[in-house]
């Protein structure tokens, strides 16, 4: 079996801020007040990326100059969205600041043979990814409570907890580069960054920045 075209990797802080800690939950109380979550992005993204993949597929010359044209700049909304997450999943210490790879490295390697046809089965393809994923993300809610007491403690998250953490967070965004047609494997049922369980060196698509 060889290793996923999606590498989700990030460095465990030493340390964690109690105070952003703080800033979590304020962040987290203000979504709320405003009908929002993490989840509910997610969802959004599940389901809007396969319909941008499906009309930029339609309107270009079709999966080469999709993944030349768009992949890069969808590559770089995953980055983003993949570091504020890290951030809220207490996977990162802080917020991003100028680039995303402050936080996490998220590359994607390979080629991709999408048509528009297959763009759109993606909302139903992805269901039986996305179905387990929201049931180990309730049990992630538990875990992050676990972690989140950790840090009020002790300053840190435990291995278990972070690499749980870690792994959720690397099966949401492999499964977001499925349904953005970046690659044509089906994401795997695994917190894993490969085969081996450890990241061999990947290449970002074409124009992508690494």
């Amino acid at each position: 079996m060889t290793a996923y075209p999606v590498h989700y990797s990030v460095a465990q802080p030493v340390r964690f801020d109690r105070l952003q800690l703080l800033v979590r939950l304020v962040a987290f109380c203000a979504l709320g007040l405003l009908g929002l979550s993490f989840g509910l992005v997610f969802f959004f993204a599940y389901l809007a990326l396969p319909v941008f993949a499906a009309s930029r597929l339609t309107q270009e010359r079709g999966a080469t100059a999709y993944a030349a044209q768009e992949g890069p700049r969808v590559i770089t909304a995953l980055r983003w969205l993949a570091s504020v997450s890290a951030w809220a999943a207490l996977v990162a210490d802080r917020l991003p600041g100028r680039a995303p790879e402050e936080n996490v490295l998220l590359t994607v390697e390979g080629t991709t043979r999408p048509t528009a046809a297959s763009a759109i089965w993606r909302v139903i393809s992805g269901l039986p990814s996305a179905l387990v994923l929201a049931i180990l993300g309730w049990i992630g809610v538990l875990v992050w409570i676990w972690a989140a007491v950790s840090v009020l403690l002790f300053e840190r998250v435990g291995p278990g907890a972070f690499d749980y953490l870690v792994g959720l967070q690397r099966w949401s965004i492999r499964l977001l580069a499925y349904q953005a047609s970046l690659v044509d494997e089906y994401p795997p049922f695994s917190f894993a960054d490969s085969s081996a369980g450890t990241a061999p060196p990947a290449l970002p698509m074409p124009g992508a920045q690494a």
